[in-house]
């Protein structure tokens, strides 16, 4: 759906499909599950981190109001897309011109082989996740969040949850975080820094940057497969008794008979 609410609802976010050889790469701009806002594909860059630590810059297509990128999943481990969007000006309602910088990240894990999620990118406003992205389902789920390489303390988190739940919190003295998170699925976690600093973009002039990034975390479903494996081997085994034992009754009628 497009529709665009005021520019300060806008997020950047990325989200990945994998296919038996590729991963389906879309860089979104507007609000998860919510709306996806027209944009022009010259003012995002999508980048990715192999599995091998080599980074690259991916072309970007647009595809209807976002933008797509493909790459071939030659090696296991953790592949890390990051995404940056050309800084712009805005003023939102309490009146105050500001910068806005808007960057995102993904961390997807193919097959086996290296894992690099809890390592920084080249990103200026990140989220590194400290809990293990690739095995979370439900409970905390912690971060440290940097900025310019250093940690960014005091820096704003709300996090938004597959069931509709929006978690709040505030990063400490080390960039560190903490989100309860009580249902399994998509998750978005989004930062924000504001800096006061002025300056002048083109002709608009603004008071403060405003950072902000995001981290999508898909969680696991909670595993009941051991639970149900139990009760299917316990039905086949009945049913096996049920049958031997017809069987038995039926010989030892036969042997009557």
């Amino acid at each position: 759906m497009v529709h665009p609410p005021n520019a300060a609802a806008h997020e950047l976010f990325i989200q990945v499909d994998e296919n038996s050889d590729e991963l389906r790469v879309d860089v979104l701009w507007g609000h998860i599950r919510d709306y996806v806002s027209e944009a022009d594909v010259e003012d995002f860059q999508l980048f990715v981190r192999y599995p091998n630590g080599e980074t690259e810059q991916l072309d970007l297509e647009a595809v209807g109001v976002h933008f797509r990128a493909y790459v071939p999943t030659n090696e296991g481990g953790d592949y890390t897309f990051w995404a940056i969007r050309e800084p712009g000006t805005y003023t939102p309602d309490d009146g105050v011109p500001q910068l806005s910088v808007h960057s995102a990240k993904v961390i997807v894990h193919v097959g086996e082989g290296s894992e690099r999620a809890d390592e920084a990118v080249d990103a200026d406003l990140e989220i590194v996740p400290n809990s293990d992205v690739r095995h979370f389902s439900t409970g905390i789920f912690s971060g440290t969040v940097l900025m310019d390489g250093s940690v960014a303390q005091e820096a704003a988190i709300t996090a938004y949850g597959p069931s509709g739940e929006i978690v709040e919190a505030v990063t400490n003295s080390n960039g560190e975080f903490e989100l309860p998170f009580g249902s399994a699925g998509t998750w978005l976690i989004k930062t924000n820094v504001k800096i006061d600093e002025a300056g002048t973009l083109g002709d608009e002039d603004y008071e403060l940057i405003s950072r902000t990034s995001t981290l999508i975390v898909d969680t696991e479903q909670p595993s009941n497969s051991g639970s149900s494996n139990n009760i299917g081997s316990l039905g086949a085994m009945l049913l096996i008794g049920l049958l031997v034992g017809g069987s038995v009754s039926m010989l030892a009628l036969r042997k009557r008979q």
